[in-house]
């Protein structure tokens, strides 16, 4: 099979309307501006992280007429600023990821971009589910979810039920003094309160509940777009099988106009060695999810 010619790729800051620079690359098809996909990165990543799978999407996303935009969320780095407030993975507000989405996509689409899909990856993932359920965002058409993996559930399974409700308790006395205020060391280099949303139940950041037996799914179930859940099989940071996951989100996933499941085998969290077949899965769900909305498939990916 014939390489796909080489994509010309531009770097980009936008900043949010309270003033957050936002740095970021895309690559833009030649010819008619139709579709474009927004990839929102994980926890404490970067724009520039992960080149050869960025490398892969934008060649093969512009192959098939589709632009590829990835920029920093003001959770980009451990610690960084956001004007005079601490963020970076340690100390970023998780609700506002709602602020530098709609940025992302106000950017997109006054590049002309009448279709827009939202991609994210690991904490991404978390942040375009979330942004979908409560911005209803009419301008977003399809929303992909890669790594969508449970911190709670994974923290759960490293440490225990027990220390982790000691330290949550503990995180919760510290951030009633001073959310910014460090926990323990030993845990990690996090704020109270960015511990609390990452490994408290029930919070924003607790959209991927299938380690709840009865769990409400809020977001999820409220969510009508287009939906596809990826996950490797070989995913470091999961509790249980993958296609139980998978199987999870298509039992909540009750109002989307379609569910695509796909695991790729052999695959871990960050899709290492994997990055072509999953730059091909995203490109063939695009086009499938334009010519059919009213499927709700479960796939296995070749690796």
């Amino acid at each position: 099979m014939p390489q796909p010619p080489e994509a010309s790729v531009s770097l980009v800051r936008i900043a949010t309307r309270d003033g957050v620079p936002l740095d970021g690359v895309f690559a833009e098809p030649r010819g008619r501006r139709g579709t474009a996909l927004i990839w929102v990165h994980g926890l404490g990543s970067v724009f520039s992280s992960g080149q050869p799978l960025t490398r892969e999407l934008l060649t093969r996303l512009n192959a098939a007429g589709i632009a590829y935009f990835k920029l920093n969320t003001r959770g980009h780095d451990v610690v960084a600023r956001a004007g005079r407030q601490l963020a970076g993975a340690a100390f970023e507000r998780f609700r506002q990821c709602l602020v530098d989405i709609r940025t992302m996509v106000d950017f997109v689409r006054r590049r002309g971009y009448r279709r827009i899909i939202l991609a994210g990856h690991s904490t991404g993932a978390n942040k375009v589910l979330f942004y979908a359920a409560r911005a209803r965002d009419r301008r977003v058409d399809g929303i992909a979810l890669l790594g969508p993996v449970s911190d709670r559930a994974a923290e759960l399974k490293r440490i225990g039920p027990r220390e982790l409700r000691r330290r949550v308790e503990t995180a919760e006395k510290l951030a009633r003094r001073d959310p910014d205020a460090l926990i323990p060391r030993e845990w990690g280099f996090w704020s109270a309160q960015r511990y609390l949303s990452l490994y408290r139940a029930g919070g924003d950041e607790d959209v991927f509940q299938y380690y709840r037996p009865n769990a409400r799914w809020t977001a999820l179930r409220s969510v009508r777009l287009p939906l596809a859940a990826v996950l490797g099989a070989r995913d470091e940071y999961l509790d249980r099988p993958a296609w139980d996951v998978i199987d999870a989100f298509r039992a909540n996933a009750l109002r989307v106009d379609s569910f695509t499941g796909i695991v790729v085998p052999r695959a871990r969290h960050g899709f290492q060695g994997h990055e072509r077949t999953l730059a091909d899965l995203l490109v063939r769900w695009i086009s499938e999810t334009r010519r059919a909305p009213a499927r709700r498939g479960r796939q296995g990916a070749r690796g």
